[in-house]
């Protein structure tokens, strides 16, 4: 019988924002709501990039942050798009917590999306710490009311390994959760250029050391007219 359990330890949710007020409420609250404490003794902080709104975003944002001190920071940053924009996030994130993960500010997170991550990372190290490991899961594509689209690409036989991360990428980034050493890998050896920060994370993760497809479905993917 595998322990989970890992008291002290902290996954740091790391969000980039750009004109999200529509749905950030919903998709904090519902980062708020993940059950990693309870079910593996690991606690959630989120740190926010917003890359120049101009919608109002930033209101919503010092709300969270002043409500949650304990929990939520931000920062303001210029615009240089979503890409860039998670690699700085990389780039200042918190280097002592143990696990990280990537947020939109669109989706709706069920409540045992972190947990399962964190659960399969420590199947795959066994404890081990040397490997960049990956984990994601399949995305529930919804509509602007979280409503199921049918989507038969979201349900197909994904392989992941690097043959694979080559030719393509299977990895929806906000259902990434990945352990430190990927982290301090994608930060040293950030590429000079990628079609998506998460097909990145996908080579270096399949090419030296591990990734873990979850055909599980644990974040309501919101597709919308301004996604």
């Amino acid at each position: 019988m595998q322990i989970y359990w890992e008291e002290n330890k902290v996954i740091q949710v790391l969000m980039s924002t750009y004109n999200g007020k529509d749905y950030l409420r919903e998709q904090i609250d519902s980062i708020l709501a993940q059950n990693c404490k309870e079910q593996m003794g690991v606690s959630l902080k989120l740190f926010i990039r917003d890359d120049g709104s101009k919608d109002g975003t930033q209101k919503i944002l010092d709300e969270y942050a002043e409500k949650y001190p304990d929990k939520i920071s931000w920062y303001q940053g210029e615009n240089i798009g979503v890409i860039k924009s998670f690699f700085e996030l990389i780039e200042k994130s918190d280097e002592k917590v143990e696990y990280y993960a990537f947020s939109d500010q669109d989706d709706y997170w069920h409540k045992e999306k972190l947990s399962a991550g964190i659960k399969q990372i420590k199947n795959m190290t066994n404890y081990d710490v040397k490997e960049p490991l990956l984990y994601c899961c399949s995305p529930l594509l919804v509509d602007e009311n979280l409503k199921e689209i049918d989507n038969k690409m979201t349900r197909k036989e994904k392989r992941a390994g690097f043959e694979n991360a080559v030719v393509e990428n299977i990895v929806t980034g906000c259902t990434i959760v990945m352990n430190k050493k990927l982290r301090d890998m994608a930060k040293a050896y950030p590429p000079k250029f990628t079609v998506m920060h998460d097909w990145w994370f996908y080579l270096l993760a399949s090419c030296y050391g591990k990734v873990y497809y979850d055909k599980n479905q644990y974040i309501s993917y919101r597709q919308h007219g301004t996604n």
